[in-house]
């Protein structure tokens, strides 16, 4: 550990960015965690042992939705005879404990700052899948232009940017969100499917074939996915995958 960053720690030491605890940096690679720590490399400077522990990294999830599968190598029941535009979806974990917490925090009370941590742990989880290698552009799910002056950011641009940065991938924000729609809370797969019609668009044009990661930061009935994904192909989009943070 440098001198400056020993100093940095002593007077302001890091807190877990889930629950808000003192880590023990240089300790932290021991003890409880350890498998976490292969799952997500620099993990211990982010998250305490026990936040890292309760992260589901090793739980199999379906690589077409990202759902939970009940056993690795079960076939998902939740996208079963579903047609997706995108080819693929990853998540960090599941949208619960720590990490809503932590999307709270991001999302609705103004920590920007959480866009770095949290972009590397979903850069670890996508890194370590090959069907994301071949990704040539980075593309942001937008905020309506009256959400997002309330809001004052978008956090999906800001992750993207994140792991962007740590991809060395570009990020393309081209997609427009044109219709301003109700809340999916509440609402069933169906209902959510038609709020979204007609909700993007896309202002600039792909060359032949290119493939893009989507970055979101909540996937809930991949509606929001679905309908982005269209009009991104429909822009020249070869091959379309999503990565979020987490899956309901």
């Amino acid at each position: 550990m440098s001198i400056v960053r020993a100093l940095l720690n002593l007077f302001y030491p890091p807190r877990c960015i889930f629950c808000d605890s003192l880590l023990d940096v240089e300790n932290a690679a021991a003890g409880d965690a350890g498998r976490a720590g292969k799952a997500a490399a620099g993990w211990e400077e982010l998250l305490c042992r026990r936040c890292a522990a309760g992260l589901p990294w090793f739980q199999s999830r379906c690589p077409r939705c990202a759902h939970l599968l009940e056993a690795k190598d079960a076939a998902c029941s939740f996208c079963r005879g579903v047609k997706y535009a995108f080819e693929a979806c990853t998540a960090l974990g599941s949208y619960q404990g720590g990490l809503r917490k932590a999307l709270h925090r991001f999302k609705y009370y103004g920590q920007k700052s959480l866009a770095g941590p949290l972009g590397t742990l979903l850069h670890s989880k996508i890194s370590r899948q090959p069907r994301f290698s071949a990704v040539q552009f980075l593309v942001p799910v937008p905020l309506h232009r009256q959400r997002l002056a309330q809001r004052g950011y978008n956090q999906a641009a800001l992750l993207a940017g994140a792991v962007g940065k740590k991809l060395g991938l570009p990020v393309r924000e081209v997609l427009k969100r044109v219709k301003e729609t109700q809340s999916q809370t509440g609402l069933n797969k169906k209902q959510r499917r038609e709020n979204l019609q007609g909700a993007f668009r896309c202002c600039r044009a792909f060359p032949p074939g290119s493939r893009l990661l989507l970055i979101d930061d909540v996937l809930t009935s991949g509606a929001t996915a679905q309908e982005a994904s269209l009009i991104l192909k429909k822009a020249g989009a070869g091959e379309v995958s999503v990565a979020v943070l987490a899956r309901v």
